[in-house]
């Protein structure tokens, strides 16, 4: 099952596994994708099976999260998860399981089961053996897992400056989730794994500016997943989701 919508300006340079869908401002694409996903909840749901939905943190998908919050579909059949989150207190301003809880886990959305990465560890690395634990409460493989991206090709917390992106990278690894201290950004963080990810019965990789097609096009130049971890999951196939 794919996620379709908007097919418009597909740069040259994507994988022919990567499915494009555009829109001309950052409203038109949060709603089309909404749309999409109220189409992917509907189907899974339809046999009152379980949809899993992972998240990833930032100020683009707030948009997003606003309007799936007020979607009807049964979400009292959804587990939510996080991508990845920065090992500080849920009550912190850069907390990703606060922006979601403000933004997503609002109206229809308040029946849904949230499933946090942090937890009352001193460290990430303490932490990830609770933080596996926790995952394990998905009820099967995740059905949508929606992506960001930053300019230097990281994408989740998989940061090219941390010395375990190689562990968490190994498509081999089966781990759910790994610890990562970054160099080049602030806070541990704790991240789902690139096989955790891939697992995932959809993948969108939701982006906004021109200075992000700039970037997937160097990854995919580079064709190299330890420079660029999002190359890894171009390469896989995912639904990029884009506007100007």
């Amino acid at each position: 099952m794919g996620i379709n919508g908007m097919k418009i300006d597909r740069p040259e340079y994507l994988p022919s596994k990567v499915k494009w869908n555009s829109a001309s401002t950052e409203e038109e694409l949060a709603i089309h994708l909404t749309q999409d996903i109220k189409q992917m909840f509907t189907d899974l749901s339809a046999n009152n099976n379980y949809v899993s939905l992972a998240v990833s943190g930032g100020s683009t998908p707030i948009n997003l999260f606003q309007k799936l919050s007020k979607l009807d579909v049964q979400w009292e059949l959804t587990d939510i998860t996080l991508i990845d989150d920065r090992w500080v207190d849920s009550t912190h301003k850069d907390s990703n399981e606060l922006l979601v809880r403000n933004n997503l886990l609002q109206n229809n959305v308040v029946n849904a089961n949230f499933i946090p990465l942090k937890n009352n560890s001193n460290s990430a690395k303490d932490g990830q053996a609770l933080s596996e634990k926790s995952l394990d409460k998905l009820k099967g493989p995740i059905d949508l897992s929606i992506l960001g991206m930053g300019c230097d090709g990281h994408t989740a917390s998989l940061f090219p400056c941390s010395e375990e992106l190689p562990l968490a990278m190994d498509i081999n690894n089966k781990n759910k989730c790994i610890a990562v201290n970054p160099n080049t950004a602030p806070y541990e963080r704790i991240s789902l794994t690139r096989s955790m990810i891939c697992k995932s019965r959809n993948i969108v990789l939701y982006i906004v500016g021109e200075h992000k097609l700039k970037t997937l096009e160097k990854a995919i130049k580079n064709k190299d997943p330890n420079i660029m971890p999002i190359y890894a999951f171009l390469e896989h196939g995912l639904s990029i989701y884009w506007s100007p």
